[in-house]
């Protein structure tokens, strides 16, 4: 039996949580103990001929797929033509799993992951360009023919089930998780992360897209109106509109104490996360939210918002709020900053909450969806 593997996304030379979401599970997968027979084949189309250096060598049972195609021209083809099919560029194989939604045609049986629908729920927090990319992966057509769906969280099934009416029993749930690596850090760990992106001793953390979707002017809102010494450090990527959230921390009151530090090496996450007051996450809307998931298991309080998946994740281990207050935002920062009591329930409830996702549950979970399409 050979089942494929789509990992386009783990191919970005820096991965987002769709890339994390994709690369961890794959390797979890692979890492299972061998079955007779059973052969992976990993799709990795592009011009460039340089794998990231995390990935597995080949060997008898892992094989790769790379056909010398730019993604741009293998996009249009697919979306225009329905052509070329996976089994034209990777050769026959029974079953693949599509980790998350991208331009893909088949006529084999498939699992595609979808990790959030914001581009139907909030088109408007999508540039023009990145709406008509949806549209034309025809994501209606990639779960109208998938043999399974899987979604990322509660939410996200509900979304699925509302917005593109599938049934529920097509749905499975496999959502992201942390790995042992994400853990309260040493203070020697606290103090180089510290020193290595040039941050005070005190400070609330974001980290995630510098995006609108991320309600990340509104934190900077928020942070202005606390009377406070600490510092606010938003770390991430710019996505689209950043530069408006740069003004709007130049003419924030608190100017001085906000820091933005661009991405962040994964490996200095966790000292990251535990060198924090509190991550704050007041998102609209989220898939799943991973960032609250590896603060929480690293010791760190969480401030999210109640919306979307968050809640879901969160739960009682994190002060859940109404993104569109900004005085409930403020009020949950206070609290932090000045109840000790408050802050280290937090933060061991949210080690506890943590351990409930787990990566090599999620692996056998994905093996199970493989396995029930090949004998149907």
């Amino acid at each position: 039996m050979t089942r494929l593997i789509d990992i386009r996304s783990l191919l970005d030379r820096r991965r987002a949580g769709v890339g994390q979401y994709a690369y961890r599970l794959t390797m979890a997968l692979l890492d299972r103990p061998p079955v007779p027979g059973r052969q992976y084949r990993l799709f990795a189309p592009g011009w460039k001929g340089v794998l990231p250096g995390d990935l597995p060598e080949g060997n008898g049972r892992i094989g790769y797929c790379r056909p010398k195609i730019p993604n741009r021209i293998l996009n249009a083809a697919v979306s225009l033509s329905g052509r070329p099919r996976l089994e034209d560029l990777a050769g026959n194989f029974d079953v693949a799993w599509l980790p998350n939604i991208n331009f893909s045609a088949t006529g084999r049986p498939y699992a595609v992951t979808v990790h959030d629908l914001s581009f139907i729920r909030f088109p408007e927090f999508f540039p023009a360009k990145m709406r008509l990319w949806h549209a034309m992966a025809s994501p209606a057509r990639l779960f109208r023919q998938a043999a399974r769906v899987i979604a990322v969280s509660r939410h996200t099934k509900e979304d699925l089930i509302e917005t593109y009416g599938i049934g529920e029993e097509r749905i499975e749930i496999v959502s992201p998780a942390v790995g042992p690596e994400f853990r309260p850090a040493k203070p020697e760990e606290r103090a180089a992360v510290r020193e290595k992106y040039g941050l005070p001793e005190r400070f609330f953390l974001f980290l995630g897209t510098i995006e609108p979707r991320k309600n990340i002017d509104g934190l900077i809102e928020a942070f202005g109106r606390l009377k406070t010494d600490s510092h606010l450090v938003i770390a991430g990527g710019r996505g689209w509109l950043w530069q408006k959230t740069l003004r709007q921390a130049a003419i924030s009151p608190a100017r001085d104490r906000i820091h933005f530090i661009d991405y962040v090496d994964e490996a200095d996450k966790p000292a990251l996360y535990s060198s924090a007051v509190a991550l704050t996450y007041p998102s609209f809307y989220e898939g799943f939210g991973m960032p609250p998931l590896e603060a929480m298991a690293c010791g760190c309080p969480v401030i999210a918002s109640f919306a979307s998946s968050l809640g879901e994740v969160v739960g009682e281990a994190g002060l859940l709020i109404d993104p569109h207050d900004l005085n409930e935002l403020t009020e949950a920062m206070r609290l932090v900053l000045e109840e000790t009591g408050l802050s280290e329930r937090l933060s061991d409830s949210g080690i506890v909450a943590a351990k409930r996702f787990d990566w090599g549950t999620g692996a056998e979970r994905i093996d199970s969806i493989l396995n029930d399409i090949c004998e149907r």
